[in-house]
């Protein structure tokens, strides 16, 4: 990685033809004073300039008055300048991609505008209809209640879209394909399909151990068969998201019991034959849509059935950390731990302890790797980048970790708990220093 230095930045209005650097940043990027010089900012923002050199500023880079007004940055204190060949990248460029002003996760994305604002970034919120597609520059939020028109196409988006139809819009596909074709770093690129997900891990095969038998498009007789060997199973939606459509079958003294989700409830139904609740689960849905999925004999507290949000996120150097397990209780009949089930959270070392005692250490670092195995497997998974999993892991008894899901784009209702209050704010810096790495402003894995 190329180092880089962070300036002081200002605006020259005596010439649009030169760009001024103090002497002594001059020579931390290896320039001298006349030297004709390319200038990239974001994306494709390139100019042309020749260097010059003010000796009463101290770590400053002065930018001709035209390129500082046309991009908007007289809001931003500081910004990082490294050479590549006769190129001057400044930066770096992060915009992050929502659903503008009525996101539910705004509160959360306008901390890492101030966060990115303390690290020197040129940081803002906008969405698809955003992109002013004739001059390849953005209309973006920069902090909170102001909207600058002009900015760069950034480097590095963080694409927080958060449902698969906006996602799926031909406007919204349409946006992020130019953007790609431009040159930007479009992290967490979609969704994920659930079967495709697991096919790419079970190509792994250190990683078999942690996938709970899984298979596509149930059928009575497979039904049968795996019920046989694990008492009840999970049938779930392809592209379910939030628990929707989520069901579970599980058998009985007198026959079968089918339970399923809906928006506030977990209501069953009893059948004596499994082709009758066979029949009353798929009657309206395509059998291709679902998988069948083992359930496992889960770890408990408080005589309620736990699993992990394990966080994986990567840093500034381009590195997967795991920055929170985050134990979550079922509601009591709940085939779900989702919060809107009334799930709860618990302290980590308090579910880890209780329900393992002496192994507690060992078990909890068992998840851990676990979640390292997944995230450095998922990487192959997409062509574009991935910046943040939030892996859904349950423990069994014996303190084997099961991966259950994988979150393209992780909820944030845990962070809402005190005791993750840490983690929400390391997630959201992450998130942000990933952005800074794919621009170009990274630094050397440890």
């Amino acid at each position: 990685m190329v180092s880089a230095v962070k300036l002081h930045l200002y605006r020259v209005s005596s010439s649009s033809s030169e760009v001024v650097f103090s002497k002594g940043a001059l020579q931390k990027i290896g320039a001298t004073a006349g030297e004709h010089l390319s200038f990239k900012i974001g994306a494709c923002h390139r100019f042309s300039a020749r260097t010059a050199v003010n000796t009463e500023r101290r770590s400053a880079l002065g930018l001709p008055a035209d390129v500082f007004d046309e991009l908007g940055l007289a809001l931003i204190d500081g910004l990082h300048v490294r050479r590549e060949g006769d190129t001057i990248h400044i930066g770096p460029t992060i915009g992050i991609m929502g659903a503008g002003k009525f996101d539910p996760e705004r509160r959360h994305q306008q901390d890492m505008l101030k966060y990115a604002e303390t690290c020197g970034y040129i940081a803002f919120l906008f969405s698809p209809e955003d992109y002013n597609w004739a001059t390849n520059t953005i209309t973006g939020e920069t902090m909170p209640g102001h909207r600058q028109p002009g900015l760069p196409l950034p480097a590095a988006i963080y694409n927080r879209i958060h449902t698969r139809d906006e996602e799926h819009k031909l406007r919204v596909e349409a946006v992020k394909n130019r953007m790609r074709a431009l040159g930007s770093h479009i992290y967490n690129p979609g969704f994920f399909d659930k079967w495709e997900v697991h096919e790419h891990l079970m190509q792994g095969q250190k990683l078999r151990k942690y996938l709970p038998e899984t298979h596509r498009a149930p059928t009575p007789p497979l039904l049968k068969k795996i019920l046989g060997r694990h008492n009840s199973a999970y049938l779930k939606p392809v592209d379910g998201r939030g628990g929707k459509l989520l069901m579970r079958l599980s058998k009985h003294d007198k026959g079968y019991r089918l339970q399923w989700l809906t928006d506030l409830s977990c209501p069953h139904a009893d059948f004596m034959l499994l082709e009758d609740a066979f029949e009353f689960a798929f009657s309206h849905t395509t059998l291709d849509q679902y998988l069948v999925q083992q359930s496992l004999d889960f770890s408990s507290f408080d005589g309620r059935s736990v699993d992990c949000r394990v966080q994986m996120q990567k840093d500034i150097s381009g590195t997967w950390r795991c920055l929170m397990i985050g134990p979550r209780v079922c509601a009591h009949g709940c085939i779900s731990s989702h919060f809107s089930q009334g799930a709860d959270v618990i302290n980590p070392d308090d579910y880890f302890t209780n329900a393992f005692g002496k192994k507690a250490e060992a078990v909890k670092a068992a998840v851990e790797e676990c979640g390292f195995a997944i995230a450095h497997r998922m990487d192959a998974y997409h062509t574009s980048p991935i910046g943040e999993l939030g892996l859904d892991i349950g423990v069994d008894k014996t303190g084997c970790p099961k991966l259950l899901e994988i979150n393209a784009k992780p909820g944030r209702m845990i962070f809402l708990d005190p005791s993750h209050a840490e983690a929400r704010v390391t997630t959201l810096e992450a998130s942000i220093d990933y952005g800074a790495f794919l621009s170009g402003f990274g630094e050397e894995p440890e």
